[in-house]
């Protein structure tokens, strides 16, 4: 870009020769002006010497011009030829760094965006807060686009979205989908729609189909999680942004990120089951009887209602084990835990409390109904009939003893040995049977 009133190619030689003339001419008008004022005889040597300079500045000026300043004027152009394309350059050079520099900045805040995702999701307690932290990061990193994570079910026979960001609303059939409906997971790789009417689409994608889109299937430790569905917002898909392919890299970089994020939190999902599951029964173990009991206890205190606490023994389980064996008792208690788990409420809590003996964790349930409760399982349980290797096991009977929250004790310790006392009177009763415990409460 040339500056206001600079001098151009084209004026430069012609000012210097204009600048010459009126030289030579100003320097013959001084010398006329001089030789006027000079006596007469001196006066014609200087007329004669004003004719000798005048013919040799019509004699030299032509050579000045072709040896001396067109030679200049060319290597003026070709200066301000290369000042033009270094200036050319320079505005390259400067856009490009703008460019650049807009370009690190959005991936700066990619990676501040995917590096907060990680640490909310390190920081989440459970699966559904770690899928909203999810919906809430791609909305940010993807703007103009809606999309849903789907994450393989645990029997892996289809997928489920469990977070959605975007304008994005699917019905009920569009949630579960099998994985032989996405070319993605059939194929193993990222599959994208760039035209709706010629490529070929998901059966999982409603049609008719809402545009471009983006299937980037969740890869971790060499197992297919899920996959990452993305499309163009519909304010994106009716403007000239429908255009604009949707950003495969980004989405790559999210899915792997995610990809991690779920096998975490599967891992971390069966690490806190395996720790407060008993593995034969699948009953909750002692460790989580005592907290939950905890906690009910103290819940009770602000409500004000009943809990009770139920202690069960199986009834001459060791004469079963050494008749059956223990593959034919590992039988039988699974099959108490089972039916302790299908005879519960949802807000009760059924545990293995060691060997033949579990515990009942009845919040809200007033004393008469507990023994009903505890009655119908004691029933249940000897009704049970169990084969085993073809061969028929007989029946046991279980025994029983229940303690109130806070009549029959005011602590976890406390309440849990009334219980225990209840059912040493049950099995000095003859066994098979329920008891109440009539132990004070002691104080904590």
């Amino acid at each position: 870009m040339s500056e206001p009133g600079r001098v151009t190619t084209n004026q430069s030689p012609m000012r210097l020769v204009s600048i010459l003339l009126l030289s030579v001419f100003t320097l013959e008008f001084g010398v006329m002006v001089l030789s006027l004022a000079l006596p007469p005889v001196a006066r014609d040597g200087w007329v004669g010497a004003v004719i000798d300079s005048s013919v040799l500045s019509a004699l030299l000026l032509p050579v000045l011009f072709f040896v001396v300043f067109r030679p200049l004027a060319r290597q003026i152009k070709e200066l301000e030829q290369a000042e033009t394309a270094l200036r050319a350059i320079h505005d390259k050079l400067e856009l490009r760094v703008q460019e650049r520099t807009v370009e690190l900045e959005q991936r700066n805040r990619e990676i501040s965006l995917l590096s907060d995702m990680s640490g909310f999701l390190q920081a989440c307690a459970t699966a559904e807060e770690a899928y909203g932290a999810i919906a809430r990061t791609a909305q940010l990193l993807l703007p103009g686009t809606m999309g849903a994570l789907f994450v393989y079910s645990p029997s892996r026979n289809d997928l489920e979205a469990l977070a959605s960001w975007g304008e994005l609303a699917l019905n009920p059939n569009e949630r579960i989908f099998a994985p032989e409906e996405c070319w993605a997971l059939r194929r193993g790789r990222v599959y994208r729609i760039e035209n709706p009417r010629t490529d070929l689409s998901c059966r999982h994608v409603p049609s008719p189909l809402p545009g471009k889109y983006l299937c980037v299937p969740m890869i971790a430790q060499g197992e297919v999680l899920g996959v990452v569905h993305l499309r163009h917002n519909r304010l994106a898909a009716e403007s000239a942004d429908s255009a604009e392919p949707l950003n495969e890299r980004l989405v790559v970089t999210l899915a792997d990120h995610v990809a991690l994020a779920v096998i975490n939190l599967k891992l971390r999902e069966t690490l806190r089951n395996q720790s407060i599951h008993d593995p034969l029964t699948g009953l909750f173990n002692r460790r989580f009887m005592e907290e939950t009991l905890e906690r009910e206890m103290e819940r009770a205190q602000r409500t004000q209602g009943p809990l009770g606490v139920v202690m069960l023994d199986l009834d001459y389980f060791k004469h079963f084990n050494d008749t059956y064996g223990h593959d034919a008792g590992d039988l039988l208690l699974r099959e108490v835990g089972a039916l302790l788990n299908t005879q519960i409420r949802g807000s009760d809590v059924a545990c293995r409390y060691g060997g033949e003996e579990f515990t009942l964790i009845l919040p809200e349930m007033p004393l008469d109904i507990v023994q009903q409760r505890v009655e119908a399982l004691r029933l249940g349980i000897k009704e049970l009939s169990l084969s085993h290797h073809g061969q028929s096991l007989r029946t046991l009977t279980v025994s029983a003893g229940i303690a109130m929250f806070p009549e029959h004790g005011a602590a976890v310790d406390t309440l849990l040995r009334a219980a225990d006392q209840a059912l040493y009177r049950a099995k000095a009763e003859g066994r098979d049977r329920v008891v109440t415990t009539d132990a004070p409460a002691a104080k904590s």
